[in-house]
């Protein structure tokens, strides 16, 4: 019998959102179903094999999670250990790109499984966002006496688009001008630049932000930005100001959502809102980045339509860096959007891994893309294909947001001496096809 997990939160797919691959049917359902079966290994096996399928094929990426564990079954065949206390047998990840609708886990077997003896298989939505908790669900694997029983293994393989080669650079930008950013968005002499924040202010209380978006030449305590001497290139920082920020008036800043609280911690933006606007169908946008690893901060990497509504949005990453356990290899990506229903929001975490062994956002620059079509929005990690998301949120044009903030859905860092959290940019790139 299968176990099942939902995916809540996502909307029926539209007309709207995939012309490849071309085997992707429309559902009208709510939810996609995530069944993972039981399975009866042999006396003899080595290996033991958990079909897990979508109850229709999926129109966007959809990353999850498996751990193996040891059970040891009581005469009425319950399990009694505790996961806590239970052995890991193995643990790894099943991604499920567009079109794909069935995986399966295999579980290695140091030696065949004896009677009265089992496995559980707990499977859950590998999803570094905070604000997301799914349900867990789980498939036993237990002892038979004879040949082995379990739906037959199916591993659906869609490839997903790679980055084109033929393309002309229409924007570049390193960044590295001593006036490269401003408030206004224009230099002194007229010409536009970088804007040094949101088109609507320096906060963000919607989002329960504990930093302010600073500017050197408005807030002297902060330093936001500057060069890092050992590489030459451009970094933006979330920076801990202990005794609150000013408001340049003899008072402090203060939090817009607690009464009378200062903002304790700046946060860092530049937007290419007046420098350049015109992503479109067609582009793909690429940054070349290295992140800082301090909890509580929380960079992105980003794009936000002309004019000042909200949503949609496309965002090609997101690390919400929760405690310096946050694994080296995560990004979220995802894509905001106005449904009939309000505002609506699809999203993968995967571990980069999956694409480049010894992946690491912290320890060197990588490259992170997003190509821009049609019917479908496809992420890439140093040059691979890694998520794609249907294009819900439209033609554009758009513009890019680089950024990084402190709070919100991760709530008070545990160390403020940990930062400034910085975010190294060596380059932003728009081509179009």
């Amino acid at each position: 019998m299968a176990s099942v997990v939902c995916l809540s939160g996502d909307l029926p797919a539209t007309s709207a959102w995939a012309d490849t691959p071309a085997n992707v049917v429309q559902t009208s359902e709510s939810e996609i179903a995530v069944a993972i079966h039981n399975a009866t290994v042999g006396s003899e096996d080595r290996v033991a094999r958990i079909p897990v399928a979508l109850s229709v094929p999926t129109n966007r990426t959809i990353a999850l999670e498996y751990i193996a564990r040891d059970r040891e079954q009581s005469p009425n065949n319950q399990s009694e250990a505790q996961p806590s206390t239970s052995p890991t047998i193995a643990r790894g990840y099943l991604i499920f790109q567009p079109g794909e609708q069935q995986k399966t886990i295999e579980v290695p077997l140091s030696r065949p499984l004896q009677a009265g003896r089992s496995l559980e298989v707990e499977l859950s939505d590998y999803f570094i966002y905070p604000q997301h908790l799914y349900t867990s669900r789980i498939g036993r694997i237990t002892a038979g006496d004879g040949t082995p029983s379990y739906p037959t293994p199916r591993n659906d393989v869609i490839d997903l688009p790679p980055l084109p080669t033929q393309r002309t650079v229409v924007f570049s930008d390193d960044l590295r001008d001593p006036d490269f950013a401003s408030d206004s968005g224009f230099r002194s002499d007229g010409r536009p630049c970088w804007q040094s924040r949101y088109s609507h202010g320096r906060r963000h209380d919607s989002n329960r932000e504990l930093a302010y978006y600073a500017d050197p030449t408005l807030n002297p305590e902060a330093k936001v930005w500057g060069i890092d001497p050992s590489t030459g290139h451009r970094f933006i920082q979330a920076e801990y100001v202990a005794n609150g920020l000013s408001d340049g008036k003899g008072g402090k800043l203060l939090l817009g959502w607690q009464e009378r609280i200062p903002f304790k911690y700046t946060a860092a933006i530049i937007t290419s809102r007046t420098l350049f606007n015109r992503i479109t169908t067609g582009s793909y946008v690429e940054f070349d980045v290295k992140l800082s690893k301090v909890a509580g901060s929380w960079p992105a990497l980003w794009l936000k339509r002309v004019g000042d509504g909200w949503p949609p949005e496309i965002d090609v990453l997101e690390a919400f860096i929760q405690s310096p356990a946050y694994p080296a290899d995560a990004v979220t990506s995802s894509i905001h959007w106005l449904g009939e229903q309000g505002h609506r929001t699809y999203g993968a975490s995967v571990p980069l891994t999956h694409v480049e062994p010894g992946a690491d956002v912290f320890a060197k620059f990588n490259r992170f893309g997003c190509l821009l079509g049609e019917k479908q929005i496809t992420y890439y990690f140093n040059d691979k294909p890694f998520c794609a998301m249907p294009n819900l949120v439209g033609a554009g044009p758009w513009y890019v947001l680089i950024d990084v903030t402190v709070g919100g859905v991760l709530g008070e860092p545990s160390d403020p001496k940990a930062f400034p959290a910085r975010m190294h940019v060596a380059a932003v790139k728009v081509a179009q096809f």
